[in-house]
């Protein structure tokens, strides 16, 4: 059980990194390292030639394959020791089409030589698949047996807003990461000098590059009403829910750093350093988000729900046979 938990958990930390690593791809300019050629780099089978560019990309791949390969093992590993939770069987299912549609968005993205919407669209599916493999890891953390109590206070948590603020917290942040990528790839990020004005103007001129950007800023400034909703349910619940306050927390803190590093990116002409942990911040976000609404509204199966409202829960249908 715990190398399963192990794996899911592992698995998603990985895809995090991963995200970073596309994202110092996309920052460094090596997206075309290897060419339009995929999954062989310039032609030369799966070794990249001794050059910066396809080294770094090369890197990607490899983590991605690893990534596709522990997504695999996790799959055997919870229908071998976690078949009894629906959501652990129904996501670690769900994860195996999805790593490989990223794995073609992949190929996609090199065949079309960096298209912005494909880029943008390719890193959606990565923050998708993320919290997929973290749906994987809460069903299996909540459903050990050392772990009755947290599942107790989940099924019977007093509220559910907590959650629902983060659903729609997380739709409003696809949106703002979808244009921000978009955006990156599309030579749009340097289109506006000065923070938080725009060539010294609250709105864009007419150049598309321009429009790009600000939407971006203008959706990105907006989110502070999502994140404040997803900060105040949850510390106002924080005695109930054992989770609570540590999201309320990290999401506040992590939405300052967001704007912040932001900023920092438009008035030091974003340096990789900074563009890559722009992508990363948000990813933490976004895994904070989603944790959030897997805690709030996860459910075991209805049987064990109802034991467990009544104080007498029952071991998993596994563990009965032993």
């Amino acid at each position: 059980m715990k190398l399963a938990q192990g794996l899911a958990l592992g698995t998603c930390f990985l895809t995090l990194v991963l995200i970073g690593l596309g994202a110092f791809v996309r920052a460094s300019g090596s997206g075309l390292g290897c060419g339009p050629d995929w999954p062989t780099c310039s032609g030369g089978g799966v070794i990249p030639p001794d050059t910066y560019h396809a080294i770094v990309e090369s890197s990607h791949r490899y983590t991605a394959s690893v990534v596709g390969v522990l997504t695999i093992l996790t799959a055997i590993a919870t229908w071998k020791w976690y078949r009894h939770s629906r959501v652990a069987m129904w996501a670690a299912g769900i994860s195996i089409p999805l790593v490989a549609f990223q794995a073609i968005l992949g190929m996609i993205t090199v065949k079309h030589e960096l298209a912005p919407a494909v880029v943008a669209s390719h890193l959606i599916v990565a923050m998708v698949f993320m919290s997929t493999m973290l749906a994987v890891w809460v069903a299996m953390y909540l459903e050990d047996p050392e772990r009755g109590q947290r599942l107790r206070s989940v099924v019977t948590a007093p509220t559910r807003r907590p959650g629902l603020a983060s659903a729609v917290a997380i739709v409003w942040l696809t949106g703002v990461m979808w244009i921000g990528a978009y955006m990156a790839e599309s030579g749009a990020s340097t289109a506006c000098k000065g923070w938080p004005l725009c060539n010294g103007s609250v709105t864009p001129d007419s150049s598309q590059h321009e429009v790009v950007h600000m939407v971006h800023r203008y959706i990105a400034g907006l989110f502070i009403f999502f994140v404040v909703a997803v900060a105040y349910y949850s510390w106002k619940h924080r005695e109930e829910l054992f989770w609570a306050a540590p999201v309320a927390v990290a999401v506040s803190i992590l939405y300052v750093l967001q704007v912040m590093v932001g900023a920092f990116n438009v008035w030091y002409t974003f340096p990789d350093w900074l563009s890559v942990s722009h992508t990363v911040i948000a990813a933490c976000v976004w895994l904070t988000l989603s944790a959030a609404i897997l805690f709030n509204y996860y459910s075991p199966a209805a049987e064990r729900k109802a034991s467990l409202v009544a104080g007498t829960a029952r071991p998993p249908r596994e563990a009965q046979h032993v």
